[in-house]
């Protein structure tokens, strides 16, 4: 019997109506070594640039991100099923992000003169300097698959180390567009992207010196096990399970319009979307009454480019099927 032949592309589709919206390939852990290795002969020269002399590439991707935010806009939507109000407000936070870090990078790697704690350090001067790791992992989840590149790749940049990204394979189209404005500015090549599944984030941990890592706990456990093997650092973002609190006092419409929009925002696929309400015996029949008229104000639909719709897909089948089987318990 003849073998299967091994699958080497992931196929995108819209979670809203199952469409296929691109395909990326599947990196084997060879290829995410080589990547590794290119961005680490790269770095020492984008360290040497210094602050000042990285600062002119993070604001010319920032001009990228903004000139291209319905074009990016439209490649988010399209992998996740967002509403268009939500798709585009990614764009503009990654380019505020870019601002900052751009800005503030020099200040907050100058060197610092710390004073002695000690009289035998007294005949000392004492200099706290700030070097980056060549490679920076990261490694980002499927609910804002362009925002999360930004908010956890752009620092590393800034800081003078050279960064391998990878995408969830739910949601790896956004990082390609992000990663190709990075080739279009001509910024040194410093920023690579590797796609896949498990094994090619493993093959991440496995070449980086530094890793984030935000998704669920149980991911993340493995990711920091991985990493502690090596004897590396690694940050970690994971799941919560966040209570709302209404006290007797509270504005109860603005309160349940608040937690309406905290349990609801991006189908409530959010590392801090409400998930409990404690509510005061006194007002709670008053509050319960009013969370369920806004709920059920909701609008849910495929926006397209259109701004008709406040509540978009969840990101998989298995995702909705979680979602129903829990309402149904």
């Amino acid at each position: 019997m003849q073998a299967a032949p091994a699958i080497t592309s992931i196929t995108v589709r819209n979670p809203a109506d199952g469409s296929v919206v691109g395909s990326v390939p599947i990196d084997t852990p060879d290829t995410v070594a080589a990547k590794a290795a290119a961005l680490r002969a790269a770095q020492p020269e984008w360290e040497a640039l210094g602050p000042s002399g990285r600062k002119p590439w993070l604001l010319k991707l920032q001009d990228w991100i903004l000139d291209n935010a319905e074009h990016l806009s439209d490649v988010l939507q399209s992998e996740t099923g967002k509403p268009r109000t939500e798709a585009a407000m990614e764009p503009p936070l990654c380019a505020d992000l870019l601002k900052y870090w751009a800005g503030n990078a020099e200040k907050f790697l100058a060197d610092r003169h710390p004073p002695s704690h000690s009289p035998l350090g007294k005949v000392k001067r004492l200099t706290t300097t700030h070097r980056p790791y060549p490679v920076v992992g990261l490694i980002i989840p499927w609910n804002f698959p362009l925002l999360n590149v930004a908010l956890d790749g752009v620092a590393p940049l800034a800081a003078g180390a050279a960064v391998l990204l990878k995408p969830s394979e739910v949601t790896p189209l956004s990082a390609v567009e992000f990663t190709r404005g990075w080739t279009e500015i001509g910024a040194p090549p410093v920023l690579a992207l590797t796609t896949g599944y498990a094994e090619t984030g493993a093959a991440v941990i496995a070449n980086a010196d530094c890793v984030h890592f935000t998704g669920s706990t149980a991911t993340g456990r493995k990711v920091a096990v991985a990493c502690a093997e090596r004897l590396i650092p690694c940050s970690l973002e994971l799941g919560g399970k966040d209570p709302a609190i209404v006290l007797a006092d509270a504005d109860l419409e603005r309160a349940a319009a608040g937690i309406a929009w905290g349990g609801m925002f991006n189908s409530g696929q959010v590392c801090v979307s409400v998930e409990r309400v404690y509510v005061e015996a006194p007002v709670y029949d008053e509050f319960v009454a009013r969370l369920t008229e806004a709920v059920a104000g909701l609008r849910q639909g495929k926006d397209d480019d259109k701004y008709r719709f406040d509540v978009g897909a969840m990101a998989t089948a298995a995702h909705a099927a979680s979602v129903d089987s829990a309402a149904r318990a």
